[in-house]
């Protein structure tokens, strides 16, 4: 008699015990999920706010991949495409955990009228921003030296002020265009420590003074564009030293003189 009753017990705690092992697995998995960290969720608000961001979707995840997050670029021609993409990497592992983190924000043509975020530095594992293309105002912060930026592009902006030398502190750049701003004043002696720079583009802007002898440490330049800015001074002879440069733009740049016989050392060069 005892047996059968806990026969019929045990049946009746069966879907039961059913239950509560589905329940805990959906926990399981939710407390896992690919989510973004809260505080880089914050961050990005904020960011969106310095830059006038104003059709980020704060209801789904950042690192969901929606519509309001991640766009499908346009190509237009002469400007490398307009985008609105925010990118994550949530491969990232912790204490058995799988963790998302924002790795790149590309903004381009999205009429932003802001002004640059210090806040970027809230993204510790950011490796580009690209705001190409909009009517960003202000300076770059120097904030933006603490991180570990691989691409900066400002480029077509209209932005002001010096480079901030605390740019020099990202030795892990390898693109920074400031394009087509309203940049001033000289170049900071410190970018010859950008060592792994590949492309430095100056172009139209208002820079002046000459351009220090620190950059001929920069050996793995393949671009480096100055046109159209007030420099002064002869063309560095300096430049044999950038041995992988496959283009050099300086017309116009207010540089004088004739072209060193350096610039025969650079047999990679292809536009002039």
């Amino acid at each position: 008699m005892v047996s059968l009753v806990l026969l019929m017990n045990s049946n009746k705690l069966l879907p039961a015990l059913v239950f509560l092992l589905v329940l805990n697995c959906f926990v399981d998995f939710r407390s896992q999920s690919q989510v973004l960290p809260d505080d880089e969720v914050e961050a990005l608000r904020i960011i969106g706010n310095r830059l006038n961001k104003r059709d980020w979707n704060f209801n789904v995840d950042p690192c969901s991949g929606s519509s309001s997050w991640v766009t499908n670029t346009t190509e237009v021609k002469g400007w490398g495409g307009i985008a609105n993409n925010v990118t994550c990497n949530c491969s990232f592992v912790n204490i058995n955990t799988t963790h998302c983190h924002v790795i790149s924000i590309v903004l381009k043509g999205q009429n932003l009228s802001g002004v640059l975020p210090p806040e970027l530095v809230k993204l510790p594992y950011l490796q580009e921003i690209d705001l190409t293309l909009n009517y960003l105002t202000g300076r770059i912060p120097p904030q933006w030296g603490a991180m570990q930026l691989v691409n900066i592009s400002v480029f077509a902006n209209r932005l002001s002020g010096p480079i901030p030398k605390e740019l020099a502190n990202i030795t892990t750049l390898r693109v920074l265009n400031l394009e087509s701003n309203q940049f001033s004043g000289f170049i900071p002696t410190e970018l010859g420590d950008l060592t792994n720079i590949e492309k430095l583009m100056v172009s139209s802007n208002n820079f002046t003074g000459r351009l220090p002898e620190t950059l001929a440490k920069l050996t793995n330049l393949k671009e480096f564009w100055m046109n159209d800015n007030q420099f002064t001074g002869k063309i560095p002879s300096f430049i044999g030293n950038w041995t992988k440069l496959e283009k050099l733009s300086i017309q116009a740049s207010g540089l004088q003189g004739p072209i060193p016989p350096q610039v025969s050392l650079l047999t990679n060069l292809t536009d002039l």
